[in-house]
């Protein structure tokens, strides 16, 4: 049972901290330490419902800008002089957006290569491969491309915009569309930042309810959505066929917060017409529920929409 758990001084003050969990405390006002630890848990599980979308998200733009870029431009088409920018005619050192690309990419080949020696025990010379080095770009690289820094006659925005986001476009102008794009790219890549490094996804600054957090995420859902619809419809298509943004819009609500609190009302199955009636409002209301079987009372049951 849940009140049996030591949450102090184990798990709270030791184990996960009072520095960690207390915007916790002030943003969802738990009643007690169970309530406290159950938001807690609640955050993890809102983690791992956004892991596939931001996935996707990072996946799916990198391959779709590499792949719009290399009939033409090569394999390597980040490398040499093949990536022109805005300014390179009028200064010597580049500017920030395009530094940080090519030291992007330089970092990317470098943990390519170290990472061929360490699993094959490689030495000597490592010819680095497109696709390897593509894999170990950070996030940050597609972010940087997206500069207006490269928007220009003979570059490759707008030349080579359409191809790598075949959605429909919100504006008709390429500059308004690589803005917006870039916006929303810089918008996740923060956000995927805190999602994958444990922080609590809800938190922003003037966050200081449940509702403000729980809107927060779901503004952070739809604008994954967007860019993925950006990037091709059929990213989206994919998700819902497979229930993945169901999944994350269904995990940001406050009844799956009073779950995790162990506050959610348990249901009865006491007969098949029971169980029938729990599963359409489970599929129709995109929600879960907990029950459980008069012959088992000690052991629950979830109930989830496919």
């Amino acid at each position: 049972m849940p009140h049996t758990l030591q949450y102090r001084p184990v798990l709270i003050d030791t184990l996960i901290s009072n520095e960690r969990i207390n915007s916790y405390q002030n943003v969802f006002q738990p009643a007690n330490d169970v309530e406290l630890m159950g938001v807690y848990l609640w955050n993890t599980h809102v983690c791992g419902a956004l892991y596939p979308l931001i996935a996707m998200v990072e996946i799916t733009l990198r391959n779709a800008i590499d792949q719009a870029l290399t009939p033409e431009l090569g394999h390597f088409w980040w490398s040499g002089a093949r990536l022109h920018h805005h300014s390179h005619a009028q200064t010597a050192a580049p500017p920030h957006p395009v530094q940080a690309v090519q030291d992007n990419f330089v970092k990317a080949t470098r943990k390519y290569i170290a990472d061929i020696r360490s699993r094959h025990r490689v030495r000597g010379h490592v010819t680095p491969s497109h696709a390897g080095v593509l894999a170990k770009t950070e996030f940050s690289t597609w972010e940087y491309l997206l500069d207006a820094e490269f928007m220009g006659r003979g570059l490759i925005w707008p030349r080579y915009l359409s191809t790598a986001f075949r959605g429909t476009w919100p504006a008709r102008r390429t500059s308004l569309v690589l803005t917006h794009v870039r916006d929303l790219v810089v918008t996740l890549r923060a956000f995927r930042n805190r999602v994958f490094h444990h922080e609590p996804a809800w938190k922003r600054y003037g966050v200081t309810s449940e509702i403000e957090a729980l809107r927060h995420l779901h503004e952070k859902i739809d604008k994954i959505e967007t860019l993925l619809a950006l990037i091709h419809p059929e990213n989206i298509r994919l998700l819902r066929i497979n229930g993945l943004l169901r999944n994350a819009h269904r995990t940001c609500t406050s009844d799956e917060i009073r779950r995790y609190q162990h506050l959610a009302r348990m249901h009865e199955i006491d007969s098949l017409d029971t169980l029938a009636d729990l599963a359409r409002d489970c599929a129709i209301k995109n929600c879960a529920f907990a029950a459980r079987l008069p012959l088992l009372p000690n052991d629950r049951l979830l109930i989830l929409p496919a």
